[in-house]
């Protein structure tokens, strides 16, 4: 997996081991990318919240394209140190790039500061 777009294009991104996730392919995040990126107006100073993390590639993405800051959400342990790697891998600190391993379903972030303006539902 790649990203697609922006300030960190063409940059590999790991997807976690095993059956347990499946990442969205470089085609559907393109499309999906280009709709909210034509809904919004852009990307630009967007907070994400990146539910279902797994690799974190959804998140990545927004945050390659000009958002602020993303919030990555992973119940799965060995998921979760993917998505922080990945991350680290592209140079984000924790100001822009947050995971947090726990389920989204359960321990809802229903006090986000500051509010989501984004938010990625892609369950396994």
């Amino acid at each position: 997996m790649r990203i697609i777009a922006g300030e960190f294009r063409g940059r590999t991104v790991k997807a976690p081991k095993g059956e347990g996730t499946r990442p969205t392919t470089d085609r559907v995040r393109e499309s999906l990318m280009s709709a909210v990126n034509s809904a919004r107006g852009g990307f630009d100073g967007a907070v994400a919240l990146d539910a279902f993390a797994g690799s974190g590639a959804l998140g990545l993405e927004a945050l390659s394209r000009g958002a602020a800051c993303a919030h990555f959400y992973e119940r799965d342990g060995a998921a979760a140190r993917v998505a922080d790697g990945n991350a680290k891998a592209l140079g984000l600190d924790a100001r822009r790039a947050r995971v947090h391993r726990a389920d989204v379903l359960k321990d809802p972030p229903v006090r986000a500061h500051p509010p989501f303006d984004l938010v990625f539902l892609d369950p396994p």
